[in-house]
């Protein structure tokens, strides 16, 4: 069996003779379909062009400004990377409560 190897390629970063090599040596190697990746039938190919497309029209998130206080902004950044989408799963959950949303009027 043949070794995988793995690299992050950042933007903007020239690839070297060797990976330009092996990216086009990867081109020339047959496709191979199995039980974890079976080829798609032309009916399949349309179904999932369908949904993509259906998704793309859905609405995305709006962009919003919200004020909050400087120690609930550090608390929410204590949760880590991600933290803003953190703030919109609570706001979410938040509003779909009724008791929150009648404490928090």
């Amino acid at each position: 069996m043949e070794k995988i190897t793995r690299k992050t390629i950042k933007p903007g970063q020239k690839l070297t003779a060797k990976q330009i090599k092996e990216i086009e040596d990867a081109s020339r190697r047959p496709i191979v379909f199995d039980d974890d990746s079976p080829e798609f039938t032309y009916e399949e190919m349309l179904k999932m062009i369908k949904e993509t497309k259906k998704r793309r029209e859905e609405p995305k998130k709006q962009v919003i400004t919200l004020r909050l206080s400087t120690p609930t902004v550090n608390k929410a950044k204590a949760v880590g990377k991600g933290y803003t989408s953190f703030l919109s799963r609570l706001v979410e959950n938040a509003i779909n409560d009724k008791d929150i949303v009648s404490r928090s009027l």
